[in-house]
């Protein structure tokens, strides 16, 4: 049975009136697990509004051609109709949360549906044990960590017992844990029957689950093929990651078009490959321009610190990555490196300074930090206004304020957004906005919590490249909080794993990879190449340190 069905469908935006989806034709039928991809700003989240509704209705635009989603036209039906059977999952779950409590949020929905007490409790917890967090149901929502807040959202949607889930990507804030988790739980709903839309940039945890990959570009559908022909026609010519093996694939075996996606069938693929380790950066040392000793913090209520005895140290000029599990004091303890907070106890120094003792001016200029959620620091009517507030903050004055305004929004590929309001862009272009920001002032310490959060793979690798680039060039320290770890594989020169509000292990990124696999509550899970290397007796978290011979 057919529970979607687009033809022919063009939506175009009134404010600002651009054209974001084009001759947009899908069919979707039930049961099915769809991925959807492309670059930021491509249409995916143009599509998802259009299927459940929202555009029209809520979102003000044209939109001609069929539309059909179980049988009825959603442009025609009231939004909170087509809620009952179409569940949404968004890419900011602050925007989903509506109770204090994690319970009462969960069970928001399904009061305002008049669900009987006895199944509405029932419900609840079916849903908070199924994300996990049963054990939190009286936790105020203002508290939860990211990840937490996220898998919430997914639980509240799945209370209702929608027949067509969708979701945007689900896992941008979770550990590797909690990702595992909420991609087990959407494997066997979708062995119940109900039908899956995954919108998402990191794909290699999708692609094996997927019965379909949608590809948009520019607001057209540019490929819909099975996963291993979407891999094998090149999905990075649409902005979008492909598995790390086959990136390895193409270098083993140029000529062979069966594309593995999973380890496995790389290696069931490759029996007598020759991998090589090459020689990585050195692990950085001599004097720690960030440094924890004995840090201990408690927020004012809790009887519980979140860190519970902190320390660490970041040398100068170096790429550190802080990994662990969503609640483990990440978050919290950048709070303090950027001297938003003081410690309950311990001492926190930047450049042998308590940043939370400086001044405004001579903090911006110390250290920079880009929140893991940006909307937390956009506070401006427009974007230029926002890079201008870090510079006159950092006591630029004059005609030269524009003028490295202008520069640093050019840098990062948004320079034709400066006279648009923030709060209006997509949480990719929200990231980066943030970012520009941060980087205004030229901070000796850049603290980067999911710093391409949002970002298709082709943005969020030339991102990265341009923030690697400007470390060389003044001589800037990089601590980058992340659950990607490919990112963490690609660019980290040492690894610090917290777990339970303490530093649970430092060392390179092979050594960390190594050391967790031993310990699944960490929630950071290898990337593919290290599994690959490994079973070649090889140590590598990185394409970059590994050098294949093609295969015979």
């Amino acid at each position: 049975m057919r529970v979607i069905e687009l033809n022919n469908v063009f939506v175009r935006y009134v404010e600002p009136y651009r054209l974001a989806l084009r001759e947009a034709t899908l069919s979707i039928e039930e049961g099915e697990f769809v991925l959807l991809v492309g670059r930021t700003g491509s249409g995916k989240s143009t599509l998802i509004n259009t299927i459940n509704g929202v555009i029209p209705n809520i979102i003000r635009a044209e939109v001609r051609g069929k539309v059909s989603v179980l049988g009825r036209d959603p442009r025609t039906a009231p939004v909170y109709k087509t809620a009952m059977e179409v569940g949404t999952v968004y890419q900011v779950p602050e925007s989903q949360i509506f109770a204090l409590i994690v319970e009462d949020d969960v069970a928001f929905g399904l009061e305002n549906r008049a669900v009987p007490p006895e199944e509405m409790r029932e419900r609840v917890k079916e849903a908070l044990e199924l994300v996990g967090l049963w054990h939190k149901r009286a936790h105020p929502t203002f508290l939860l960590s990211g990840g937490e807040k996220q898998r919430l959202v997914i639980a509240a949607i799945l209370a209702l017992r929608p027949k067509i889930l969708i979701l945007d990507e689900p896992t941008s804030m979770l550990d590797a844990v909690g990702t595992k988790e909420v991609f087990d739980l959407l494997a066997k709903l979708n062995e119940e029957g109900i039908t899956i839309i995954v919108a998402e940039h990191k794909v290699e945890k999708v692609l094996p689950m997927a019965d379909r990959v949608v590809a948009l570009d520019n607001g057209s559908i540019v490929l819909d093929e099975e996963p291993h022909r979407a891999v094998a026609k090149g999905l990075h010519k649409f902005g979008v990651e492909e598995p790390q093996v086959a990136y390895l694939h193409r270098l083993a075996s140029p000529e062979d078009a069966a594309f593995p996606i999973t380890v496995e069938e790389f290696l069931a693929a490759h029996r007598d490959l020759k991998l090589e380790a090459v020689e990585g950066e050195e692990r950085p040392s001599g004097e720690a321009i960030v440094s924890a000793r004995g840090v201990v913090f408690r927020y004012p209520g809790n009887e519980a610190p979140t860190l519970k005895g902190v320390d660490m140290e970041v040398p100068r000029g170096a790429v550190v990555s802080v990994v662990g599990p969503n609640g483990s004091g990440k978050s919290t303890l950048m709070y303090l490196l950027a001297g938003l907070y003081k410690p309950t106890s311990g001492v926190v120094e930047i450049d042998g300074k308590p940043p939370a003792d400086l001044s405004g001016q001579e903090r911006v200029r110390l250290v920079g930090y880009a929140f893991q959620d940006p909307d937390q620091m956009l506070m401006n009517t427009t974007v230029k206004a926002e890079i201008e507030m870090t510079l006159r903050l950092a006591g630029v004055r004059g005609r030269v304020l524009g003028r490295l305004a202008q520069q640093i929004a050019k840098d990062l590929g948004i320079d034709k957004l400066l006279d648009r309001s923030p709060h209006k862009l997509s949480v990719g272009q929200r990231r980066l906005v943030s970012l520009a920001a941060v980087l205004a002032a030229s901070p000796k310490v850049l603290i980067l919590d999911e710093p391409t959060r949002g970002l298709d793979r082709e943005t969020a690798e030339a991102t990265m490249k341009y923030l690697m680039d400007i470390k060389r060039e003044r001589d800037m320290t990089i601590i980058l909080v992340s659950h990607d770890m490919r990112q963490v594989g690609d660019y980290s020169q040492l690894v610090y794993v917290m777990y339970d509000g303490k530093v649970a292990f430092k060392g390179s990124p092979e050594e960390a990879f190594a050391e967790a696999e031993k310990h699944r509550e960490w929630g950071v899970d290898p990337p593919q190449v290290y599994h690959v290397a490994k079973h070649y007796g090889v140590l590598a978290a990185s394409p970059k340190r590994l050098r294949v011979s093609p295969s015979v």
